[in-house]
Parts: C-alpha cells; sequence; structure tokens
C-alpha cells in the first residue's frame, strides 16, 4: 500500500490584523455624507428629503448621486477659493473719492480739505459671519467669474460685501451673486452712493443667504427670475424689499404690471378651481363596494 507524504509549507508571518469596520458605523458614516451632500444643494428641504428616504429605507438612483455629490464638491472647491482670497487680504481697498476744494478759496490748498468724508468703520455680527460662510460657494463662484474677465475685486464696506468692477457681463448697473456685485460702478470708500448701494446689495446678501439655507444656492435666482418675469425692473418684490431708492430705482406706482395681474388672476383661478374640486369630491364615497 502505497502512502503519499503531505510537504508542509512554512507558514507566513502573521501580518498586521485587518480592522474591519462594523456595517452598522458605515451606513451610517455614508448617510451622514449623503445627507451632508443634499444640505450643500438643497437646503433644509433637500436635507428633509434625504433623512426622510433613508428613515424609509430607500435608495438614490446612481444618477442622483453623482449630480448631488459633484454639486456638493463644486461648491466646496468654490467655498474654499473664496475662503483663501478672504485670509489673504488679496482684496483691493476702495480708493477715496477726489477732493472737493472750496470754491470760495483766496489760494490754492494743496492738500485733501479737513472735513473730508472718512470710509465707514468696518462692523461685523454674527449674521454677517453666517450670511458669509453660506453664500461663500456662489461669491466664490462670482470672484472666479469676474477675475476671469479682467474684473478688479474691491472691498469697500463693511457689512461684508465685495465689489468687482468690470466693463460686462452683468445686468441692470450690476448684479450681486452672494456677498459679491458685479458692476461696472466706479467704487469710492467714502461715497454716500457707494455706501447706500452697498446696503441694497448686502439686502440681497442676505435673500440669496436666507434662500440657500432653505432650498440650496439656486433657489434665490430661480425665485428672482420667476419675479422679475412677472413684476420688471421697481416692481420686483426683492427689489422692494432691498429699498428702491438705494438701488437706484424709481419708486413706479402701485399698480402691478398687465403680467402681474395676470398671473394673480391665474393663481386665483386655480385656487378656486382645487378648492371646488375638493369639496365636490369629498361627498362621494371614496370606495364602492359591489355584491
Amino acid at each position: 500500500m502505497a502512502t503519499t507524504t503531505t510537504s508542509l509549507r512554512p507558514l507566513s508571518p502573521a501580518g498586521p490584523p485587518i480592522r474591519k469596520v462594523p456595517v452598522g458605523v458605515r451606513q451610517r458614516r455614508r448617510a451622514a455624507c449623503w445627507w451632508a451632500a443634499c444640505l450643500a444643494c438643497g437646503g433644509l428641504l433637500g436635507l428633509a428629503l434625504a433623512v426622510r428616504g433613508t428613515l424609509r429605507g430607500e435608495r438614490p438612483t446612481r444618477r442622483r448621486v453623482l449630480l448631488v455629490v459633484g454639486g456638493a464638491v463644486v461648491q466646496l472647491v468654490c467655498a474654499s477659493l473664496f475662503a483663501g482670497i478672504a485670509v489673504a487680504g488679496d482684496l483691493r481697498a476702495c480708493p477715496a473719492p477726489a477732493p472737493v476744494w472750496p470754491a470760495e478759496a483766496a489760494a490754492p490748498t494743496y492738500g485733501p480739505p479737513s472735513s473730508a468724508p472718512k470710509a465707514p468703520p468696518q462692523h461685523g455680527g454674527a449674521w454677517q459671519t453666517l450670511r458669509t460662510a453660506i453664500n461663500a460657494p456662489v461669491s466664490g463662484a462670482a470672484l472666479l467669474y469676474g477675475e476671469a474677465r479682467g474684473g478688479a475685486a474691491y472691498q469697500c464696506a463693511g457689512n461684508g460685501t465685495t465689489a468687482v468692477v468690470m466693463d460686462n457681463g452683468f445686468s441692470r448697473g450690476g448684479t450681486m451673486y452672494g456677498t459679491v456685485f458685479l458692476t461696472d460702478q466706479r467704487t469710492e470708500a467714502a461715497s454716500p452712493r457707494m455706501r447706500r448701494l452697498s446696503e441694497h446689495e448686502a439686502k440681497h446678501a442676505d435673500q440669496w443667504a436666507v434662500s440657500t439655507l432653505l432650498a440650496g444656492p439656486l433657489a434665490f435666482p430661480a425665485l428672482y427670475s420667476a419675479d422679475e418675469s412677472l413684476f420688471p425692473g421697481a416692481f420686483n418684490h426683492f427689489e422692494r424689499a432691498a429699498g428702491l431708492a438705494d438701488g437706484g430705482y424709481v419708486t413706479p406706482p402701485d399698480s402691478p404690471p398687465a403680467p402681474g395681474r395676470l398671473a394673480f388672476l391665474i393663481v386665483g383661478l386655480l385656487a378656486g378651481y382645487f378648492v371646488a374640486s375638493r369639496r365636490r369630491d369629498g361627498g362621494l364615497p371614496d370606495t364602492v363596494v359591489r355584491r
């Protein structure tokens, strides 16, 4: 009877133990990352929908994951760009206004008058800091766009707004993106016109921040465009809330334009139809049982 012998292989030295992450911890981390991405792209509304879907055991599609995560990464890059520029202090200081020489002076004066207005002092607060952080992705993208078109960024006001002076690439006298104002107007640190315009644009920055916090960075431009299509120019409710006079608008009559009146009429008819259909359906039985 033949016997077979098995050759014994030398044992390999024991390597470091492999640390395995429990499945529950891995799922919680993945859910937290998904919630953070939905918060960045959809605000509190997106976060609520993501939490609701997770609790119900729903899995988002691959396309949705790529879209949301990609949007969150782009926002993180733009926010980092804006934060880097702000921390590095690369923003220019607004030039002082040209001195106004007294007409009654007999001899020429060499130097600015003693009563020249001073630049507004820098001030801040909890809301201004929070607003700057919320609007950082949009502000970073606006700075990148403005500098790519040859604009010059200035820090003129103490309310956290930044002006980028450029030749074109905006609408009307300027356009606000987050806390960055794209304009072709001359910026002066102590100009009363610039201070009033800065306060007007700071209120737009508040509108950006609130809308972004509630429904993501695309919420405010969508709402503003919808309002502008029905109530153009000085009729726009966001412009009215920011102050028409400070923004350089002429106060219009109280009556809304024809598109606005038509929009009110359509909304009223739809609301009436919805209420009437609900009342009509309420008198009918939900199910009919046949025997």
